[in-house]
């Protein structure tokens, strides 16, 4: 993991696990001839806190002689310009500084402080979230330059250290807060598993993400062998794969090929869940003409006949057709009225506490001009739209998908009229609501619901 000479970016929060990666590492560095450049990112959240963790950072690594680079930053703000969410927008401004400084210093590794506690966090946060076999891999201890040594240290331990060695560190507020999934984990749900089902939960969960990691070692070169099968063009923006060849293979093959074209164009498989990879895996089964969509990424597919192309959206030319349907696309703010010109409706959206409504009457209600649907189910920000070709939705109180077109065949809407119907889609391109007409079975409220978001279409 460290070899001797190396020039290391080591990434410094404040927190505990960072200070104690940072003084194990100053403490070897003359032994194993490395060097050290600490590197701080003030998000612009907790401003007052924020600053006072940013100045500790900086006074540390004078104390300990070590160069310091800090980054200052509005998160939020640029969650919001990319519609992103905060922690999606803080984790892409954290690795490309670093990444950033691990270029300028000519660097060989980036240092992070990630633990076993963080370990079993994640694999239960990816279980929640409904993640394959890739996801229970867990967090890596070496990806590439990204280094990881304390991930087989427990928190306790690395609390236990600092205090053995009177090393003072902060605490982040923000990581009590119940609103982020992985604090409510961390309070609620790894308690409660310990107290109530196992108390070995954790030691469990990382042994099951052991036994997952070494055989998808042997899975990985599998599916290299399947990928170099399909493959007929690969450069660093596009990868052509050969559909007849694909269609061949059993479908956990298929999906496996699919990762592997996704990784090998360097795409950040966090944003990439199972129904993406699903998604493009039904395409390749479409026997029709041409269709595209996009992924997280600024992914672009494309299936043209026998060919299937995966790409960044920049490197591949859009059609005519697909840019005409763009142009019906729009952002819809939560908790006011959104005028959507292009369909002569406004869109109104309200959340709700469940505890506000009548839960027998909405599950029964019959008024297509509106919507009730799990908040916290939706990825967010939502989007309205016209149809795209391959679009495909669950229809309510159904266990199968339906294609949007054969939904509107079956409901015997005129084709000219069917552009003129708009979708609302959520960040993963799932539709959600099929304006005035159909809600997506995926997105319904039951009774563990705890947040209601109303959707209601108002002619203009």
């Amino acid at each position: 993991m460290i070899e001797e000479g190396d020039k290391i970016i080591l990434a410094v929060s404040g927190g505990p696990d960072s200070i104690c990666l940072l003084d194990i590492l100053n403490q070897i560095k003359d032994q194993l001839n490395i060097s050290l450049l600490v590197a701080h990112v003030h998000h612009g959240i907790r401003k007052k806190e924020a600053s006072i963790e940013a100045r500790f950072v900086r006074m540390k690594s004078f104390h300990l002689r070590l160069p310091f680079q800090q980054l200052t930053v509005s998160v939020p703000e640029i969650a919001r310009t990319k519609n992103l969410s905060i922690e999606q927008a803080g984790r892409i401004v954290r690795y490309q500084f670093f990444q950033q400084l691990l270029h300028k210093y000519e660097a060989q590794k980036i240092a992070l402080g990630h633990h076993a506690d963080d370990q079993v966090e994640t694999l239960l946060m990816r279980i929640i979230r409904g993640c394959g076999l890739k996801g229970l891999r867990g967090i890596p201890p070496k990806r590439g330059f990204f280094i990881r040594p304390l991930i087989e240290c427990t928190r306790a331990e690395i609390e236990a250290y600092c205090k053995r060695r009177n090393i003072s560190y902060c605490l982040d507020s923000s990581n009590k807060e119940p609103k982020y999934l992985r604090n409510k984990i961390r309070q609620q749900l790894i308690p409660l598993l310990r107290e109530e089902y196992n108390p070995a939960i954790s030691k469990n969960l990382l042994q099951l993400q052991t036994i997952i990691h070494d055989e998808l070692d042997f899975w990985e070169e599998i599916s290299e062998q399947y990928y170099i099968k399909a493959l007929l063009k690969e450069t660093d923006n596009i990868i052509i794969l050969n559909i007849p060849r694909l269609r061949e293979w059993p479908v956990g093959i298929q999906r496996l090929v699919i990762r592997r074209t996704l990784r090998n164009l360097k795409v950040f498989l966090e944003d990439i869940q199972f129904n993406h990879i699903e998604a493009i895996r039904l395409l390749c089964l479409d026997d029709k003409g041409e269709k595209n969509f996009d992924l997280p990424g600024k992914i672009r597919v494309r299936k043209n006949y026998q060919e299937l192309t995966i790409g960044f959206a920049d490197n591949m030319a859009i059609s005519v057709e697909e840019k005409k349907l763009r142009t019906w696309e729009h952002d819809l703010v939560l908790g006011q009225e959104n005028n959507i010109i292009n369909l002569n409706l406004k869109i109104i959206t309200r959340l709700y506490d469940y505890k506000d409504l009548d839960f027998e009457r909405l599950i029964h209600q019959t008024n297509k001009d509106e919507t009730y649907l799990d908040y916290d189910l939706l990825h967010l920000p939502l989007k309205i739209r016209t149809r795209r070709p391959g679009d495909r939705f669950q229809p309510l109180n159904s266990n199968f998908f339906k294609k949007v077109k054969s939904y509107f065949i079956d409901q015997k809407i005129a084709r000219h009229k069917r552009d003129k119907i708009g979708l609302v889609v959520d960040s993963s391109n799932r539709i959600v609501w099929i304006v005035g007409f159909q809600t997506d079975d995926r997105f319904k409220i039951t009774r563990t619901t705890k947040r209601v978001l109303l959707l209601q279409q108002v002619a203009i």
